[in-house]
């Protein structure tokens, strides 16, 4: 009995301590609460308009603070960020208010211009096909313009070669298969084999030849002739012709590329775009790529720089807080 109440006695005075069952933190609190701030315009001793964040804080933590900064930042009436600060204060005790005040320079900043592509998908009809989509300018500064590429791509090519005639030519010194064929898949043919079998009169084998055709486009046709191999080219009556290999270029499936453009495009905004593909084939579209390449943005280069009449609005947020690790 006295050992459980020896147990209890313990686990109260650890509850007390501020352990639980997720763990004990004997470690003070550090916190900072922002209690007040606003934005004021005043004219310095030049004439010149200067703008400030004015506020208050309080130490709300269980020790004292020994380094604690607060970060402002200062928008234009579009939402367009003009300049970020930092104010800092050091060795703020327990329930104290700081007053802080963080002025907005003028001086040239760094811009991040961007656009993000949130969609895009194939749209065809009965008379063209498109890619449409949306984008969003997800940087700090106005885009005056914007564009997105679209690639538009054959789905999966199917390479075909037909062979339309063949017949045996023979001369006093040689014999050969000659023919016409013709490209009747969907990609052009970087490389074709043709393979002739030669027979003698009575149907029996007598040997087999080959010959290659090289960029044959769809639809486009060619005369091929394969000479017989053997010196017994005296004894071949007839030849068969069959294809037995073929090849492409994979960048041929790139059917088209074309853009879409817009100007003015506000921080935040999005863009409803549409890219028509250029071509009359575009039946053959089976899949499509969008894409923002490096050199289509463009902004006015005016928002380097910007006098404090242009700050309509400010926010702040606390930033780096450290505190004292001995318990108050």
């Amino acid at each position: 009995m006295n050992k459980i109440r020896l147990l209890l006695l313990i686990f109260f005075i650890i509850s007390l301590s501020g352990c639980t069952p997720r763990g004990c933190s004997f470690l003070p609190k550090a916190s900072l609460v922002i209690v007040q701030y606003n934005l004021e315009k005043s004219v310095d001793e030049e004439g010149e308009l200067t703008a400030e964040i004015l506020g208050v804080a309080r130490n709300d933590g269980s020790a004292k603070l020994e380094y604690a900064e607060i970060k402002g930042k200062f928008y234009d009436n579009e939402g367009t960020l003009l300049y970020s600060g930092v104010t800092s204060v050091t060795n703020l005790d327990l329930g104290a208010l700081w007053e802080f005040t963080i002025s907005y320079s003028s001086a040239p900043r760094d811009v991040h211009p961007s656009l993000n592509i949130l969609s895009y998908r194939l749209e065809k009809s009965s008379s063209e096909a498109k890619i449409v989509g949306q984008a969003q300018n997800d940087g700090d500064v106005r885009l005056s313009f914007v564009q997105i590429t679209g690639d538009f791509y054959q789905g999966e090519a199917h390479p075909s070669l037909k062979i339309l005639s063949c017949s045996v030519e023979k001369d006093g010194s040689s014999a050969k298969a000659v023919g016409e064929v013709q490209n009747d898949g969907d990609v052009t043919l970087s490389f074709a084999e043709i393979t002739a079998t030669f027979y003698d009169a009575t149907g029996g084998t007598l040997t087999t030849g080959t010959t290659g055709i090289v960029d044959l486009e769809e639809g486009e046709t060619e005369d091929y002739e394969i000479f017989y191999p053997g010196s017994d080219y005296e004894q071949v009556n007839q030849a068969t012709a069959k294809v037995t290999s073929t090849d492409y270029d994979e960048e041929d499936t790139l059917l088209a590329s074309s853009i879409a453009s817009t100007t003015d495009l506000e921080v935040g905004e999005t863009w409803d775009f549409s890219i028509l593909y250029p071509k009359e084939d575009y039946e053959k579209v089976d899949h499509v790529t969008a894409e923002v390449k490096d050199d289509s943005l463009d902004y006015p280069e005016e928002t380097y720089e910007e006098g404090a009449e242009q700050v309509s609005r400010v926010t702040v947020e606390v930033g780096t807080l450290r505190g004292s690790t001995v318990m108050p």
